[in-house]
């Protein structure tokens, strides 16, 4: 393959992460100098590769060099870039509506319920992780904080209950795809994990009652 099918390519999906709408919400400042480094790393790259000094044993070596610390440097760049559009997306996506104090575990999947009755399937999905949240919570498994990820919780729940892993990774699993994700959501999927909790925490309820 080209080095210049290499940058083109590599151009090409920066290109199109710099345009996405929410990479654009960024001030335009902050997007400007992006932009200007992003092409003049490409131009420097395609200069070095037009130097003719280097003598001919060493080209190849100089020109296999040259290709695997531009394309690394292109893809630490769209990686990097990429990371910043999702974390723009969660901000944007927040668990917890501001100012939402939190309730009881009960509370959220009473809720959720009645979200899914009414079809207003985002929402349903958001109170059922949270009745998990919260009941993950109760048992002292996990601490909830707004700033934590589902990656921070998974690794408390391996610290404090591993048996809890499964349980909780499929949950979050679904609220991302719904709720991060934009994706449609699977309704039977919906009322099995509704009915999950519902059993799981009634059970515990009554231990407790």
């Amino acid at each position: 393959m080209s080095s210049a099918m290499i940058g083109s390519k590599d151009k090409e999906r920066l290109v199109e992460i710099l345009s996405s709408d929410e990479f654009n919400r960024q001030s335009q400042e902050g997007a400007g100098w992006i932009e200007k480094a992003i092409n003049h790393l490409i131009e420097m790259i395609a200069k070095l590769f037009q130097v003719t000094e280097i003598p001919t044993e060493a080209a190849g070596t100089v020109s296999v060099s040259v290709v695997i610390v531009a394309i690394g440097g292109l893809l630490f760049l769209i990686y990097w870039l990429s990371r910043k559009m999702v974390l723009q997306q969660k901000r944007e996506r927040t668990l917890f509506v501001q100012g939402e104090k939190i309730r009881s575990y009960s509370d959220y999947l009473n809720e959720a319920r009645q979200l899914g009755q009414q079809a207003e399937w985002r929402e349903a999905v958001r109170h059922l992780f949270l009745a998990l949240l919260v009941y993950l919570q109760w048992k002292k498994w996990i601490r909830i904080e707004k700033w934590k990820t589902n990656w921070e919780y998974a690794d408390e729940i391996q610290y404090n209950y591993p048996a809890a892993q499964d349980l909780f990774r499929r949950h979050a699993r679904s609220f991302e795809q719904v709720w991060y994700g934009q994706e449609e959501i699977d309704q039977q999927l919906f009322w099995q994990q509704l009915q999950e909790l519902e059993k799981l925490l009634g059970e515990e309820g009554h231990r407790h009652g």
